[in-house]
């Protein structure tokens, strides 16, 4: 099978990976975290003591939050295997979060601190277990900054607890993100290394044949029966014609002749 053939089949079998049950458990995964972060971004917009939008607005910007899970559903589920698709709804997660945590009135520098060190501890983590253990112990900390800081000031901890759980939805949001991102690199280098694997392996493939060719091209066999005149030693070939026994297998082999006189004849010939 040629080259061209066998990575017209490894290109084949891509179409086909994108309607596994990878494609699926990826939509399933992240239609679930945009189900929680809608609900937690819902919540603190809703609840809110200092938002600065009208009731009317914030209904509003809660049903837009609320249809953007359905039409998530409708995408494909090869997209979601693409990853500048998870890089977008990563992206335009970020854009929404930090949106909404400015309309509620409940933006602060240590709250933004504390969100765009997740974001920093996605991408530099090397597994999803990682990055949510090291999330929720940076979320730990916030918390008990806040409780420490609001028993100093007497301010209302409650609304700021809210902090938490947004913090914490995003961080598995974003960790699950980088995971499926680090997934498709390890799968392109996979593939990479399988079409050099099967070129080299097409390569020597080639070479074998060429040399098997030329071998069997220097290589002349006799074979079967060879009449041959018990008197004068002349070989009838296939038209029935008698020839020399030099000419014979000059034409039917690679051997050829040097002429030379044996002992026996030597002696018959020229006796002393």
């Amino acid at each position: 099978m040629p080259l061209t053939d066998s990575l017209a089949d490894v290109a084949a079998t891509e179409p086909i990976r994108a309607s596994t049950p990878q494609g699926t458990s990826n939509r399933s995964q992240f239609l679930l975290l945009q189900t929680i972060v809608v609900i937690v971004l819902s919540y603190e917009l809703l609840f809110s003591l200092d938002t600065l939008l009208s009731s009317r607005v914030q209904a509003l910007v809660v049903v837009g939050l609320l249809l953007s899970v359905p039409s998530l559903m409708l995408v494909p589920a090869h997209v979601w295997e693409a990853s500048w698709f998870i890089g977008a709804l990563v992206i335009a997660d970020t854009a929404i979060t930090s949106s909404i945590i400015y309309l509620s009135g409940d933006v602060g520098s240590d709250l933004y601190l504390t969100y765009f060190l997740i974001l920093f501890l996605a991408g530099s983590t090397q597994t999803l277990k990682q990055h949510i253990a090291l999330s929720v112990i940076l979320s730990a900390v916030y918390g008990l900054i806040l409780y420490w800081g609001s028993a100093e000031t007497d301010d209302g901890l409650e609304g700021k607890l809210l902090r938490i759980p947004v913090l914490l939805i995003m961080a598995t949001f974003y960790g699950a993100g980088a995971e499926t991102v680090r997934k498709e690199r390890k799968q392109k280098a996979g593939l990479i290394d399988s079409i050099t694997a099967l070129k080299q392996a097409e390569e020597e493939r080639e070479r074998l044949i060429l040399q098997l060719q030329d071998a069997l091209t220097n290589i002349k066999t006799l074979h079967g029966l060879l009449p041959i005149c018990s008197l004068c030693k002349k070989i009838r070939d296939d038209t029935g014609y008698w020839n020399q026994i030099e000419s014979y297998l000059r034409k039917y082999s690679n051997a050829d002749f040097s002429h030379g006189i044996c002992p026996d004849c030597l002696n018959k010939r020229f006796p002393t």
